[in-house]
């Protein structure tokens, strides 16, 4: 009887061949027979087929679905495709560390449902784009190495959920969370889910509902402060295009997220019906704390103003789209509060995290008090992948030994 694989690499993928093809040969060049490659393709065609290598499906499984797929229906037929007792899903434009097997068998042998790393290793593909900023120029083929101590810790996870709260229910980013996107979880811990509420995710944004869901059913969560996969970012990303060049509507109804939905959506009614990055991140969290009987209990939690603070600090044009939200809610408040009682968040929210990570952190990388690393001329997610390993070999930071200290 064959084994299951260790590991499943699960992509999602649509229209983004290219890069796809770097991703699957940047961890294909790994030659490891502990992964398993799960390419799930909702392309316009079956072009990025014809380009894979032929492999034994243990080792690169492929299935494509033709016609509009929602972003969660398609990460949903991406699990149910993965054979591997842990799963992990990066985007097509994104990478692995290779030490992410060894981390894995160390999550097995010690019955930890999931282990997450950070994000300190990105990189930049080509014609991204994106303008530079104050803080950092923007150059493509380039990965960029942040600092981080290799520490791991395990984590009380239902103080994560309050500080998600606490911060508007947005940014979950920002706190210790379970995460299938870029993180590795037990696939049994997803099959609980889909026991409990018919699918493995649900909600609009399949990474955030993912990391909520987990953090209200599994127990066993570690975080360590070293790169375990290497996020991508590419011209296409929607980050760029949502986040840092603000190309899309701000209408709900013309959000990618409602694309291919069979199903009337209820969206949550402590999220102001506009579409940015934050009210997509909240209204998925509530879905999965609603879906999971947490909702209610949490709601005390929960800071409305701050969740206006942190969608202002990150688009201001949306400002006479949130107050006049909140004078249809609220008609007996007046204007000129609900602007007090948003700036007032914003001070104790966004722009404290602002002068503590982006001015401070510029601080001690122009005098040099943390690492930072940036790499060019890199052509592909092959290239990222190798200079990643020889940064960490240069480090002599023992993953392994980091984590069996916890």
């Amino acid at each position: 009887m064959q084994t299951k694989p260790l590991l499943s690499i699960v992509i999602p993928t649509k229209n983004r061949q290219r890069y796809c093809l770097s991703a699957i040969q940047s961890i294909l060049d790994l030659n490891d027979p502990n992964i398993q490659i799960v390419i799930q393709d909702n392309s316009t065609d079956e072009q990025l087929r014809a380009q894979i290598p032929q492999l034994d499906s243990r080792i690169l499984k492929y299935s494509y679905i033709s016609g509009v797929l929602s972003f969660v229906e398609n990460f949903n037929n991406a699990i149910d495709a993965a054979d591997g007792e842990y799963l992990c899903i990066i985007g097509d434009d994104d990478g692995i560390n290779p030490e992410i097997v060894q981390a894995t068998a160390w999550a097995k042998h010690h019955h930890i449902e999931c282990l997450v790393g950070n994000v300190e290793a990105n990189y930049r593909w080509d014609n991204v784009g994106a303008p530079d900023t104050f803080f950092t120029k923007m150059t493509d083929n380039t990965l960029t190495l942040t600092h981080f101590n290799g520490r791991a810790k395990r984590v009380n996870i239902e103080e994560s959920l309050i500080k998600l709260m606490k911060n508007g229910c947005t940014n979950y980013l920002d706190y210790d969370f379970p995460k299938l996107y870029h993180g590795i979880v037990k696939k049994t811990a997803l099959q609980k889910l889909k026991d409990r509420t018919g699918s493995y995710l649900k909600g609009l944004s399949p990474d955030i509902y993912a990391s909520i869901a987990l953090a209200c059913t599994i127990e066993q969560l570690v975080v360590v402060d070293y790169p375990l996969t290497i996020p991508g970012v590419c011209a296409e990303s929607g980050s760029i295009q949502e986040g840092q060049l603000k190309k899309h509507s701000k209408e709900l109804a013309s959000a990618p997220h409602f694309r291919g939905r069979t199903t009337e959506y209820e969206w949550d009614d402590f999220v102001p019906k506009l579409y940015c990055v934050q009210t997509i991140w909240a209204d998925s969290a509530f879905a999965a704390l609603k879906e999971l009987g947490r909702k209610n209990y949490l709601l005390e939690y929960f800071d409305e103003y701050m969740l206006y603070a942190n969608i202002l600090e990150a688009d201001s044009t949306l400002t006479s789209i949130i107050l006049m939200h909140l004078k249809d809610k609220y008609p007996s408040i007046s204007e000129k509060e609900h602007v007090k009682r948003i700036n007032m968040k914003r001070l104790r929210g966004p722009f404290r995290k602002f002068i503590s990570r982006r001015v401070l952190g510029r601080i001690k990388k122009i005098f040099r008090l943390e690492r930072f690393e940036v790499i060019t001329d890199l052509n592909g997610m092959e290239e990222a992948t190798q200079a990643l390993q020889h940064y960490l070999t240069k480090l002599n930071l023992d993953l392994i030994k980091q984590l069996d200290e916890i």
